[in-house]
């Protein structure tokens, strides 16, 4: 698993195509807890500020490149 701090969010309900789009992506966070302005997830997905959902955890529908790079990094 990965151990770099992260944010787990999805893109809110008001960005999205579609339910396709809502899949959870797991963010890389600064160690010194900054939040940058665009978010890129382990999988190369970008989100920009306030088109973000942040969940405690996963919901829904993971995203598979963002599952792949939490496995390959453990």
């Amino acid at each position: 698993m990965i151990s770099q701090p992260h944010l787990i969010a999805r893109v809110r309900p008001e960005f999205a195509r579609g339910e396709r789009d809502r899949c959870c992506h797991f963010f890389p966070l600064p160690a010194d807890g900054a939040i940058p302005a665009v978010l890129s997830a382990y999988c190369g997905f970008d989100i920009h500020p306030g088109e973000a959902e942040p969940l405690d955890a996963p919901v829904g529908m993971p995203c598979t490149g963002c599952l792949m790079a939490a496995a390959l990094s453990s």
